[in-house]
Order: C-alpha cells, then structure tokens, then sequence
C-alpha cells in the first residue's frame, strides 16, 4: 500500500470515527431528552397516580427511566392500599351495634380483620416513611445500575425535576399511622373486652348495656379514645 492509500486509509477510518461519535453523542442527546420528558410528566401526575412503568428510552437512559417510574408506581401503590384501609367502612363499623350482633360475642372475623388491616397497613406506611427519605431515592437508582454516568445523571434529574417533592411528606405519613393505630388498635381491645365480659352486656332496643356500671365506664373511655 502505497502513501497515497495508506493516507487516503486513515482518512477514512478517521470519518468513521468521528460519524460513530457523533452518532453516539446525537443517541446520548435525544435519550436523555426522551428520559427527562418521561419523567417531567411522571412528576407532573399526582402521587397516585396509576404509572406505567414502560421504558420509551435507551440503553443506560432506560434504566434511570425505569429506576424512577418503578419507585413513583411503588410509592402509588403502597399510598392507594393505605389510603384504602384508612377509609375502609368495615374497620369503621366493627364497633355498631348491627355488628355486635352479627359477629359477637367472639368477634372472631372482626378481630381477624382488623388483625390483618393493622399489619398490612403498618407494612405499607413504614415502607413509605422509608421511601420519603431523601438518602434513600438518591440511592434507588442502584437497584438497577452500577454505572456512575448513569448514577450521577439520576441524580442530577431528581434535582431538576424536583422528584422528591412528590414523596416529601414524612411528618404526614407519621401522624396519619399514629391515628390509623390508635384506631384499630382500641378497636381491637374493645372488641376483647367486650369478648372477655360476654355475659355483662346485650343489645337492648339496638343499644348496647351492661349489667356493670364500671364496665359501662371503661367501655366509654375505650370509645373516647379513638372519638366516638
């Protein structure tokens, strides 16, 4: 191969390489473009939102994509459950009158109920105490890549596209499960006192009475506590 070739040779190779790279920069750029217009309409959608968790980008990208929609869907989840329970007129009406009647004096379905709702709950509300931390959404990403241009370009989205005021809300999630316990919670010790004194209490012209006044007392602190 003469001079001439051999030059005309590198000049070529070098056209490659530089179409390669721009190729790869022009796939990085509208990638990333994609990537950021996803997850500007996840953060854009209430946080329970039903997401979709479908990646539209690429390569490295589509994991960051899948990384935050798979938390956001996560997150949406968990809410809806404990959102669900915290309205759930089953747990609301255990303590009526109709329900004395059709469940007691065991109350064995309603305690199973109520036993299962408290745990379920508590699973879902300390998951989201834990995902509503900062530290623990930066380190999300890890979960799907090792990669550190990926890691930091996560990173640098969530700031941009403020991804964690969507989830801040620890203080709420805290007060919201100290009364979802407290309620369920008394609502299981009633439901074992009045278990435990089956044979001191009736329903009477749909009114519950006791043939004990101190047990008509506790009863009524019992309801105090969660206000009825």
């Amino acid at each position: 191969m003469n001079k001439k070739s051999k030059y005309l040779y590198f000049i070529i190779v070098l056209i490659v390489i530089l179409i390669i790279i721009g190729i790869y920069i022009l796939s990085c750029r509208v990638n990333e473009n994609v990537l950021r217009k996803e997850i500007k309409e996840v953060v854009s959608k209430d946080v329970d939102y039903d997401y979709k968790t479908d990646c539209k980008s690429r390569f490295g990208y589509c994991d960051i994509e899948e990384a935050i929609k798979a938390y956001m869907s996560e997150y949406s989840r968990r809410l809806k459950r404990i959102r669900n329970i915290s309205k759930d007129e089953k747990i609301s009406n255990v303590l009526t009158v109709n329900n004395y009647k059709t469940d007691g004096p065991l109350f064995k379905e309603s305690l199973e109920y109520l036993d299962n709702s408290l745990k379920e709950y508590d699973t879902n509300v300390d998951m989201l105490i834990k995902m509503s931390d900062k530290k623990y959404l930066k380190n999300y990403i890890k979960l799907y890549t090792k990669d550190k241009k990926y890691i930091k370009l996560y990173k640098d989205i969530i700031n941009d596209l403020k991804v964690y005021d969507e989830v801040d809300n620890i203080n709420e999630l805290k007060a919201n499960k100290i009364n979802i316990d407290n309620t369920i919670n008394t609502s299981i010790e009633i439901l074992n006192f009045l278990k435990t004194n089956q044979k001191k209490w009736k329903i009477d012209n749909n009114l519950i009475k006791f043939n004990d006044h101190n047990l008509l007392t506790k009863y009524n602190l019992y309801l105090k506590k969660i206000g009825k």
